[in-house]
């Protein structure tokens, strides 16, 4: 019974480890894990680096300065430039392949390991519509009362206002949709159109999504919701 307990105690102060980590130290020990099975040599200072380069800076001394404190304050989204790393490498002479390379940063999905969204700039589509359709902001609720009893909402499209290689302050995406409500005969559809943004949090480290405008673009019509496209995927997404 001793022994159990004993054990017991000591899961518990480890997973405690664990959940206290710091995000980019919990990063950099299992890309360490994982690299070092095919390069032995591999230094945890040497991963550091080629984690950094994946949130756009130069060096770990410059992450450090700058974003290391946002990445433990688990922010919304970071877009994880994996090619950044593997560029990185060559500059360090490390002969890690693509596939080695890409396997560590798989290894940093599971949301036990990361909070937060891990993903791309193409990933943000994904996140503007999502902002959109799991919201319940008033102005939506609204125009659903205009026309029926309330029902659903979705995307059909989403545009950024930057080239896919700009990382603004404000990350603005236009987003067109449609709103739903049905009456006693019918199921009807208003065109919309929203603008949603992203406040910039770090180099490559984005907040919570905010619907700043919602405006409609046409009269409600007999909705076909076969017309809604597929509000776009994540990779690497948190799990929680």
């Amino acid at each position: 019974m001793f022994v159990k307990a004993a054990g017991a105690k000591r899961l518990t102060s480890a997973a405690l480890r664990l959940t206290t980590m710091k995000q980019f130290s919990r990063w950099s020990g299992i890309a360490h894990s994982v690299l070092s099975q095919h390069s032995p040599k591999i230094k945890l200072g040497q991963v550091h680096q080629l984690i950094a380069a994946c949130l756009g800076h130069r060096t770990y001394a410059s992450l450090r300065d700058k974003d290391l404190a946002v990445l433990d304050e688990r922010p919304a989204y970071v877009l994880f430039d994996v090619e950044a790393g593997l560029r990185r490498s060559i500059d360090l002479d490390l002969a890690l392949t693509e596939a080695q390379w890409h396997e560590a940063t798989m290894a940093l999905r599971p949301s036990g390991i990361t909070p937060f969204w891990l993903t791309s700039m193409q990933g943000m589509h994904g996140a503007a519509r999502l902002t959109f359709e799991d919201s319940g902001d008033d102005r939506i609720e609204a125009i659903k009362r205009e026309i029926g009893f309330p029902d659903g909402h979705w995307v059909k499209s989403s545009r950024n206002h930057v080239a896919e290689d700009q990382l603004p302050e404000l990350l603005r995406f236009d987003v067109d949709g449609e709103i739903q409500a049905y009456t006693d005969d019918s199921s009807l559809a208003v065109p919309v159109k929203v603008v949603v943004e992203f406040p910039k949090l770090g180099r490559r480290i984005y907040g919570k999504g905010t619907l700043v405008s919602v405006e409609k673009c046409g009269d409600a019509r007999p909705s076909d919701r076969e017309d809604a496209l597929d509000g776009g995927d994540f990779y690497w997404m948190s799990e929680d």
